[in-house]
Order: structure tokens, then C-alpha cells, then sequence
């Protein structure tokens, strides 16, 4: 109905964020101020690992968000079309070997531990410039050898109901190509189903 009204939003209650930098941080404080009872952002290394800024975790834990450190997500659970939540296993950090001063200690699944389920009725991935890494096992959506989604000249994905542009196709570019592609994009839907 747009113009008339505006695009709905769909409000998770129960809403988990992967991912520990700004994007994440943000995604996680905007679904709480969406009126998201519960918010925890998973992330596989510490917090003091997190790329996002200090003051915006600070931020975030002060408004109720749940940081759960060390998990990696395995994948996406849900019935029928409907989230229940992610699968993720615990990790540690590990120095390399042989040890080298410069080295960042690598996260690696623990030994022997069990999966645990995060319930949660959203899953926002925030994890960098990669296309949504589910994409392919959920929606058959093919990527390059960079991981990167392919596109067609109208920015249709392999899965013709799903549009892309932006980092997610190109790598690590400017907003304006992004939003030329979102453009063209809209352009196709318009045409195949306006």
C-alpha cells in the first residue's frame, strides 16, 4: 500500500544478534527500541574482544541487552518456516603455536562441548560485509568463490523471489553503488510483480 502506508516491520520478541561490532551493537539496541522483550547479542570471542565501540556496548548492556561471549553460531532452528532459534557451540580463545607477541588469540570450538539452543523468534546475523552465510542452505542462493551473492544485470539472486546489492554482492564499496543497485533492484520487483 505504499505510499499510502508505510512498509510494515516486523517486531521480534525474543530477538538474538550475532555478531560483536557496531552493526551488531546497533541491530540489537534497534529490536529492543522496536519493542523486543529480549535481546542477547552472541558473539565468539569476549567482549573485550568486540570491534563495536566501548561506549555503544556500554550503552547496550545498560539498556538490558544480554551479551552471551564465546558461542559460535552452527545454524538457524525453526518449524515451518517460523525461527525458534540458533544451535551454537561454546568456543575458546587459543594462542597460536608457536606463539608469536602480535597474535590475537584464536577462537576454536571447545572439546567435547555440547550444542546449546538460543531461543528466539528473530535471528539478525551482523558478521561483516559477507552476504547472510544461511542464505544458501535456507533459500538456495548462489554465491562466488569470495562468498559474495551472484547477481543478474537487474540484482536478482539465483532464488528469483531474492534481490541484492550493496557489500553483500560487490565486497566492501560505497554507500552510492549500494543504493544504485537497491534502485535497480526495486525496479525489477516493480516490473515482475507491481
Amino acid at each position: 500500500e505504499f505510499p499510502r502506508a508505510d512498509t510494515p516491520i516486523r517486531r521480534g520478541n525474543t530477538v538474538l544478534v550475532v555478531g560483536g561490532g557496531n552493526v551488531a551493537v546497533d541491530a540489537a539496541r534497534t529490536a529492543l527500541r522496536l519493542g523486543a522483550t529480549e535481546v542477547t547479542l552472541a558473539y565468539r570471542r569476549t567482549r573485550a574482544d568486540m570491534p563495536a565501540r566501548a561506549e555503544e556496548i556500554t550503552h547496550a548492556v545498560e539498556e538490558g541487552i544480554r551479551i552471551r561471549e564465546l558461542l559460535s553460531p552452527l545454524r538457524i532452528e525453526g518449524d515451518e518456516g517460523q525461527v525458534m532459534g540458533m544451535c551454537v557451540r561454546p568456543m575458546r580463545l587459543v594462542l597460536p603455536n608457536p606463539p608469536d607477541s602480535d597474535a590475537r588469540p584464536r577462537p576454536e570450538p571447545v572439546p567435547g562441548a555440547s550444542e546449546e539452543l538460543l531461543p528466539a523468534d528473530t535471528v539478525v546475523v551482523a558478521i561483516g560485509t559477507r552476504a547472510n552465510p544461511y542464505l544458501k542452505e535456507i533459500a538456495d542462493v548462489a554465491t562466488n568463490q569470495r562468498g559474495y551473492l551472484m547477481t543478474d544485470k537487474d540484482s536478482r539472486t539465483s532464488n528469483a523471489r531474492i534481490f541484492a546489492g550493496g557489500d553483500a554482492v560487490t565486497g566492501a564499496a560505497t554507500v552510492i553503488e549500494a543504493m544504485g543497485a537497491g534502485k535497480t533492484a526495486a525496479a525489477a520487483m516493480d516490473k515482475q510483480w507491481g
